[in-house]
């Protein structure tokens, strides 16, 4: 994968985020990173430029890389290779993975650096959220924010595996305190995430 982003973007101390436009899909790529008491924990990997990497480990050294489905493995292998750390994956998005095999399986309701992992089926194959106790929540393909001027939207009908229970599936994410939601496609959410997300499953019933 040649692509690459040149910089990150900093929501919070704990928070940081980077996207590109990747030609192969003609969509937007995004990459959330975590910063927990050991290190950095990078969901769906987007490669990073080497100056930006040696800021973020300047920070803190990296620790895990999560998936949140088969299909956004990306610069996973690269960076378990150089940096010697697992990469971490809920046991459908184990089994949906082919590019490479998973370190770690992380079961439901089982913690890593305080993150949990929630299964979301009907969206892509093995579909996975990552609940973080800081109040951040990070999708993969169930919705998208590719166009901020339109807000949230859910993965067409025709990607998902079952669309009505993808929007089932999401509906338990309310049950949660986040503030903020970040994707695997678009620009991060920072503010009244839960009610956002209400509001498009609200709208799509």
């Amino acid at each position: 994968m040649a692509t690459r982003a040149d910089e990150f973007q900093a929501l919070s101390d704990t928070l940081y985020h980077w996207s590109v436009y990747d030609p192969a899909i003609k969509c937007e790529i995004g990459c959330t990173a975590l910063k927990v008491a050991s290190g950095w924990v990078v969901i769906d990997p987007v490669p990073l430029a080497e100056a930006a990497w040696k800021e973020l480990l300047a920070l803190a050294s990296l620790r895990a890389i999560l998936l949140t489905n088969g299909n956004h493995v990306r610069d996973a292998a690269a960076l378990r290779e150089r940096h010697r750390v697992p990469v971490v994956t809920a046991p459908d998005t184990r089994h949906d993975t082919t590019e490479l095999k998973a370190d770690v399986t992380l079961l439901p309701n089982e913690l890593l650096y305080g993150i949990t992992s929630i299964a979301i089926p009907g969206a892509s194959a093995g579909e996975t959220a990552f609940f973080s106790q800081t109040g951040v929540m990070v999708l993969g393909d169930a919705v998208i924010h590719t166009h901020p001027e339109i807000g949230l939207e859910l993965l067409p009908d025709k990607y998902c595996a079952d669309a009505k229970q993808n929007r089932a599936s999401l509906r338990k994410l309310l049950t949660l305190d986040f503030h903020t939601l970040t994707f695997a496609h678009g620009a991060p959410v920072t503010n009244r995430a839960r009610e956002k997300l209400g509001a498009l499953l609200d709208h799509k019933t």
